[in-house]
């Protein structure tokens, strides 16, 4: 027979254990979103990591229009007849959260 003393110090460990695999899951999260964000990706892609209010055609304007930096929030892998633009979602985040009144003005 198995006393109470030992199971409660079982189910002590168990819960200590379960708390740790739960932070080191909580960290590999945010670091593949670290990482993630430190690569060019789709246009939809970075729309879907910016989240809800971003779409893709948003991000192709502001591309388009010269409120993205190219070399900064995007570039441009087409061969010259179709625009292909690749999204830093990190420098795309950090525009968004700039106020508006601070952000560039598009060029055309």
């Amino acid at each position: 027979m198995i006393d109470q003393t030992y199971l409660e110090a079982l189910k002590a460990t168990a819960e200590t254990a379960l708390a740790t695999a739960q932070a080191c899951l909580k960290l590999i999260e945010q670091q593949q979103r670290d990482f993630d964000e430190n690569k060019y990706v789709s246009l939809e892609s970075a729309a879907t990591a910016l989240g809800d209010g971003i779409s893709a055609n948003m991000l192709k304007e502001r591309c388009a229009d010269g409120r993205f930096k190219h070399g900064v929030h995007f570039v441009n892998s087409s061969d010259g007849t179709r625009s292909n633009y690749l999204i830093m979602v990190r420098a795309a985040r950090k525009y968004f959260e700039t106020a508006p009144a601070k952000r560039p003005l598009a060029k055309r």
